[in-house]
């Protein structure tokens, strides 16, 4: 349950007041958050903003006799003066108490200026983006400001608190991807993997999800290519380790599926995993917040999201005309959902001609399709191909970093496996499990020609 308000709006509107008149540190912090349409009363809305102003001006809090004089009604500025003096408040120790009060009354009246702004645009017919702007700037409403880190006076705590949380990344739990970016992919970043058309790119959003919710994740995707059906019989595949093409044809077939899926869901430790379909070039980060507030409401956090695919969204409050803003645009929207929702975005893009011409060695980043602006906001970016000086079996995939935020390893290179019956994907560091796995799924293990 949400916590109350004890004190009535009358009276707290004047404590506020008073504790303005009285202290600089309160009045900072007041200052900051509120404003003057808050207020219920005139005077207080009108006292409110002269302090505010006289302080941010000239860094002091301004003399009652100033205010009475340079106030139209001076009269009922005295006699407000006298009614909050009448007060018996002990600021100094009760002070948590009244910050915590104004803190509930902030949120309060700052979601009912809210509301009535929103009637207001659906009487004007504005977009509705700038309706959940609004909405979501009152919700976040605060007077405990994050100062940031102070870097020597948090040195302990901090060090500490690194030391011993080993939760902060998600990791994707292929053993060397997550060598190269120091155990995982932290909160509030987005990270890319390019590749070709067909180049596994989706199948391995779909892996490393299936991965995650085996260890108690709660991976969500959003795709705007497959449709929910087609990512779930990826998933019965991999986790089932049957050919995708024939395990729904035969009742035998159907029965062995059933009884791995039902025997792995027995599992106490498994997450939950939500997929969920938006239109193709159609759907924006605005549909995005809209879909992961109400797994929010119905307990499910979201961690770690996958969008499949940044190219196939639309941009807010644009039109697809600039290729590069648009991509842009929509790689910094949807960086800043990862520090709403606390998780790392995961998302696929493609390479541009010059990218699916270019060898494995060769290409790099400059090689998106569409849009430099995306490896500009991305903090770490991957690219998935087939080095010919490196190809051992015919069903290797490799990939290489090419940005990364996350650890500082550029340049890195790794391998992964495929099963092209189950569609899944190995680590390097599996390599038996995937020799071995052959035998349930009935996928070949050719050498490639060059190494024979």
């Amino acid at each position: 349950m949400p916590e109350k308000r004890k004190l009535p709006d009358e009276v707290i509107e004047k404590l506020i007041i008073k504790a303005m008149l009285e202290d600089s540190q309160y009045t900072a912090i007041v200052s900051s958050v509120f404003n003057r349409e808050y207020f219920n009363e005139t005077e207080s809305e009108w006292l409110f903003n002269e302090t505010s102003q006289h302080f941010k001006k000239y860094n002091t809090l301004p003399e009652k006799d100033i205010l009475i004089k340079m106030s139209q009604q001076p009269d009922k500025i005295k006699e407000y003066f006298n009614e909050i003096e009448s007060i018996d408040f002990n600021l100094a120790k009760n002070y948590e108490f009244l910050k915590n009060e104004t803190n509930l009354y902030l949120k309060e009246q700052a979601l009912k200026n809210a509301i009535l702004k929103s009637v207001d645009l659906i009487d004007k017919q504005e977009d509705t983006f700038k309706f959940r702007q609004i909405v979501e700037d009152a919700l976040c409403k605060d007077i405990n400001i994050d100062l940031g880190t102070n870097y020597w006076e948090s040195l302990k705590e901090r060090l500490t608190r690194i030391f011993n949380n080993s939760e902060v990344r998600i990791p994707s739990f292929y053993p060397m991807l997550d060598e190269f970016i120091s155990g995982g992919f932290p909160p509030y970043t987005l990270n890319v993997f390019l590749a070709r058309i067909h180049g596994f790119k989706s199948n391995f959003l779909v892996n490393m999800s299936t991965r995650l919710v085996l260890n108690k994740y709660n991976p969500v995707i959003l795709t705007l290519e497959m449709s929910e059906d087609a990512i779930c019989q990826r998933i019965d595949s991999i986790l089932s380790n049957m050919d995708i093409n024939r395990m729904y044809l035969s009742k035998s077939n159907r029965t062995q599926l059933v009884s791995s899926l039902t025997e792995i869901k027995k599992n106490n430790n498994l997450g939950q995993l939500i997929i969920k379909e938006f239109p193709t070039g159609a759907a924006s980060v605005a549909d995005f917040y809209t879909f992961l507030r109400e797994l929010q409401y119905r307990g499910i956090k979201p961690n770690p999201i996958f969008v499949d695919y940044i190219n196939l969204m639309k941009p807010e409050n644009k039109s697809r005309t600039d290729l590069y803003q648009d991509v842009k645009s929509i790689s910094e929207q949807l960086r800043a959902m990862s520090l709403t929702f606390n998780t790392p975005i995961i998302s696929v893009s493609q390479l541009n001609r010059g990218g699916m011409t270019s060898t494995f060695e060769e290409v790099d980043f400059t090689d998106v399709a569409e849009s430099a602006g995306l490896p500009a906001t991305a903090d770490s970016m991957f690219i998935f191909g087939q080095d010919e000086d490196s190809l051992v079996y015919q069903s290797e995939l490799h990939y290489k970093i090419v940005k990364n935020r996350l650890g500082g390893r550029v340049g890195e290179k790794g391998k992964m496996f495929i099963d092209k019956k189950s569609l899944k994907m190995y680590d390097a560091t599996e390599l038996q499990l995937w020799i071995d796995d052959a035998k349930k799924t009935g996928d070949k293990r050719d050498v490639h020609k060059s190494t024979r």
